[in-house]
């Protein structure tokens, strides 16, 4: 299989459980480093796939590597390559694709119950997962779907949490953290968290049981959104190396 190709935004903001799981599976994977001024490679015929990572930067910022982004988000959309979107990527994706970005009446952060939704592309992309789970969530912008994208799941405070579209899947929440991810994001942008909003819970009960929260995260909800894409992307890289594949006489 060729590699799945991450971009990282900012240093601080890793694959996390990515990583693992992908490793456990023996799937190769590169990372495309934003923050070190890598360029953006704009083409897609040598990986499997492409996934797009968090960051503290605004999709509608003035960047010029945010637009060398969303023109490769749209070419591998037009070759159906499977992408994943964490937070901010998320919403890199939607923007790309014709969706909108802008900020929420209120930032969320902290550990909220997400409800998945009843219709066949959740059922389908969320069908290991409960209804209801618990993920760690750091958003201050919102996506409207792009078209022809199905929403996945909702929390209290933001009804566009996750999307689906062809081999594409997309939220704005971190199911990717760590607990030694989120201890460093406290350390680093802790001052954003200003517990006095009803949407933004205190830094202590964010830390509150953190190893045992990540674990079932990972467990109830995480891993079994990779496995669906995961399965995308094997399907998607079989077709293709049978499309590309020298035919016999």
């Amino acid at each position: 299989m060729k590699p799945i190709r991450f971009f990282r935004h900012e240093d601080w903001i890793q694959p996390g459980r990515l990583d693992a799981y992908l490793a456990s599976r023996d799937v190769p994977w590169e990372i495309v480093c934003i923050d070190r001024g890598d360029p953006i490679p704009q083409r897609v015929d040598d990986v499997s796939g492409l996934v797009f990572l968090g960051g503290t930067m605004s999709v509608n910022d003035a960047f010029p590597w945010l637009e060398e982004e969303m023109r490769l988000i749209r070419m591998a959309a037009d070759r159906q390559v499977p992408m994943l979107g964490h937070c901010m990527g998320s919403q890199l994706i939607a923007k790309a694709l014709g969706g909108d970005v802008g900020p929420m009446a209120t930032k969320e952060i902290g550990w909220y119950e997400i409800h998945k939704h009843d219709n066949p592309v959740a059922q389908e992309w969320l069908k290991e997962v409960p209804d209801r789970s618990e993920i760690l969530i750091w958003h201050h912008e919102a996506f409207t779907l792009p078209p022809g994208a199905m929403p996945l799941y909702s929390s209290e405070y933001c009804v566009q949490q996750a999307y689906a579209l062809d081999n594409i899947v997309a939220t704005v929440a971190h199911p990717e953290v760590t607990p030694a991810m989120l201890e460093e994001w406290l350390r680093i942008y802790g001052y954003d968290i200003d517990a006095s909003l009803p949407t933004v819970q205190p830094i202590e009960r964010i830390r509150a049981r953190l190893a045992e929260r990540c674990a079932t995260m990972h467990r109830q909800f995480t891993d079994r959104l990779y496995d669906a894409w995961l399965d995308r992307v094997r399907a998607w890289s079989t077709r293709e190396a049978a499309r590309v594949a020298p035919s016999k006489v």
